[in-house]
């Protein structure tokens, strides 16, 4: 909660514009801290704080009984209000333009619930105890922050030998599961439950983001958006032969235990040949690269990226800079973080004098398999080769899910259904993402939730309502239901099961909670259509059309509403402004054709 000795200086009738909104900063007669829309003179009352440094954020109750996070945060050294979007991707992509009202990723959008996208990881024992029925909150928490109970299991008496709170079965915890309580804030994922706890695998209650779609990470695994560290450190050598968090940092002061400045601490396995399970870490010297300059090893393999505009964070991707892959394929390029007054080309020129290219393309065919795939550029060929010579099981996981655009080919059918059969639970899912049919049907039986999860989509909707993972379907359906994708997950299990009323309730949801969605639009209007409400249907598209009106396969939705209405000749210029804007659509393409045909 907010402190007069601590929060009062930050609520002094400051104001700021942030995502479209200008706020003023009150305390109000009786010590509330508020923040008032000055356009609307709504005011937001505080309740509760997250972040010390180098940020403070403040929750606003909300009507829903929980609490949503404004982009407006306090800089606890400048003494200054700023909006942690300012540079966000999405302004950017829309050269400059904020967020809106009323959308997803709006501050006061389901994007930015605190119980749905913050409370996990800041809090001890956190659920967040959503209810579908009245789509409400009614959070609960052991203990508020980062505390014991977090990352371990706690006794209610001290042991009788040596007084320690810590429950004897959580003291022989493996590696593998301490990095997977780690994983469990320090990652970009999708929560499958709302139940980890210490010990628990990772991959039983959540889905790892992987780098398969452009604008969440950079082709070669560097981090785009705020991907945290999972990710990266999985699709690196390090991660795959068994290098935990914990060989780098401590986990109660959160410090790294050796220095970085002289590189003391990569150098612990970095500077002696040591073998770790099995694999040599590669001997090296102190860096002399820049002009015979010693620099740190994290200055060039873990560059900085700052994030909710003033907390820089370390990649953990580990990868030597490569300029000739940020010329290919824009990657990020460390050398640049020093040598501004340079280019891509002078570093690519000045690395590959110095370095054989059997090291500097050491992994260029993965990154350009992947970078190229992700482009829409992207050939069977150069994945399936790509993919032939992977040892990491996150990349495999990554190209396999690449391979996903080219499903009917033979060698990748037969790639795919070996990688069924990997140890690695990320590259079954992937494999069975792609494959679906008996493949799907066998994993449904799979040891790990997440490989069951894809299965069961893969599979649906023919999957059996009364199958055991039908009901887990529905227990994250149910758990993610708060957010957009939760309610159009329920809105399809509902539909399947012949339960219309509940359907569209969902539907309904989820287009209010994301209202410029492509997605949840045209699922609805294609429900509605088979409820036989034509007419509703249009209205849904028509609404899609105008948010999203150079989108090709929107206008071509929209054509197949108004056919179904008998408005031939307006479905045929929605047609035919879908080839516009894509001249490679072929539903459209057949479709306008068809409808000259007629229309004759």
């Amino acid at each position: 909660m907010p402190s007069a000795r601590l929060d009062a200086e930050a609520f002094a009738g400051q104001r700021i514009k942030a995502h479209g909104m200008e706020l003023e900063m009150l305390r109000d007669k009786a010590g509330n801290f508020q923040m008032r829309d000055v356009a609307t003179g709504k005011v937001y009352t505080v309740g509760g704080v997250i972040g010390r440094e180098p940020l403070v954020q403040y929750l606003l109750r909300w009507k829903d009984g929980g609490l949503q996070t404004p982009s407006a945060a306090w800089d606890v050294e400048r003494k200054e209000w700023f909006d942690v979007f300012r540079d966000d991707a999405l302004q950017q992509a829309r050269g400059g333009a904020v967020r809106k009202p009323g959308e997803w990723g709006h501050w006061t959008g389901r994007g930015m619930n605190w119980e749905a996208q913050c409370a996990w990881c800041h809090m001890s024992g956190f659920r967040k105890n959503y209810d579908v029925t009245t789509d409400s909150f009614k959070a609960t928490w052991q203990e508020p922050g980062i505390t014991c109970i977090q990352c371990h299991k706690v006794s209610d008496t001290p042991d009788a030998e040596d007084g320690c709170l810590v429950a004897k079965s959580d003291r022989n915890l493996t590696d593998a599961q301490h990095d997977d309580n780690c994983a469990s804030c320090h990652a970009r994922r999708e929560e499958l439950t709302g139940a980890f706890s210490v010990g628990d695998k990772f991959d039983d209650h959540f889905r790892l983001e992987l780098p398969k779609i452009p604008g969440v990470f950079h082709p070669n695994g560097l981090q785009l958006e705020e991907d945290y560290s999972e990710t990266s450190f999985r699709l690196h050598r390090m991660g795959r032969t068994g290098v935990t968090c914990f060989d780098c940092h401590d986990p109660h002061s959160g410090k790294v235990p050796l220095p970085t400045e002289n590189d003391e601490l990569c150098l612990q396995c970095h500077g002696n040949n040591q073998v770790i399970n099995g694999v040599l870490a590669p001997q090296v010297g102190h860096n002399k690269l820049c002009g015979g300059k010693a620099m740190p090893c994290i200055e060039c393999h873990m560059p900085r990226m700052t994030y909710m505009g003033r907390d820089p964070r370390r990649d953990h991707a580990l990868h030597w800079p490569d300029p000739r892959m940020s010329i290919e394929l824009g990657v990020p390029n460390a050398c640049l973080n020093c040598h501004k007054d340079k280019d891509d080309q002078w570093c690519m020129e000045y690395l590959e004098k110095r370095y054989k290219e059997e090291r500097m393309g050491k992994y260029r065919q993965r990154f350009r398999a992947a970078g190229h795939a992700m482009q829409g550029k992207g050939s069977v060929q150069e994945l399936l080769a790509a993919y032939s010579k992977e040892e990491i099981p996150a990349w495999r996981a990554t190209l396999l899910g690449l391979l996903a655009q080219f499903p009917l080919t033979p060698e990748v059918q037969a790639v795919a259904l070996g990688a069924t059969q990997d140890t690695d639970a990320l590259v079954r899912a992937a494999a069975v993402e792609l494959l679906g049919g008996d493949a799907a049907r066998k994993a449904l039986a799979d040891k790990t939730r997440s490989v069951r999860h894809a299965a069961a989509w893969a599979l649906f909707p023919n999957l059996p309502a009364g199958h055991p993972v039908w009901q887990e379907m529905k227990e994250t359906a149910s758990h993610q239901a708060d957010q957009p994708t939760g309610a159009m997950q329920l809105a399809m299990l509902a539909s399947a099961a012949g339960d219309a009323t509940a359907a569209e309730l969902q539907y309904r949801r989820a287009v209010q909670r994301d209202p410029a969605s492509v997605v949840a639009r045209m699922d609805y209007a294609v429900f509605l259509a088979r409820q036989n409400r034509p007419v509703d249907a249009l209205r849904q598209m028509l609404e899609c059309a105008r948010e999203h009106p150079q989108n090709a396969e929107v206008q071509y939705r929209l054509g197949l509403s108004l056919i179904e209405l008998g408005q031939y000749r307006p479905a045929l210029r929605a047609m035919q402004k879908a080839l516009q804007i894509d001249s490679g659509h072929a539903a459209a393409r057949q479709a306008a054709t068809q409808l000259q045909t007629y229309l004759r």
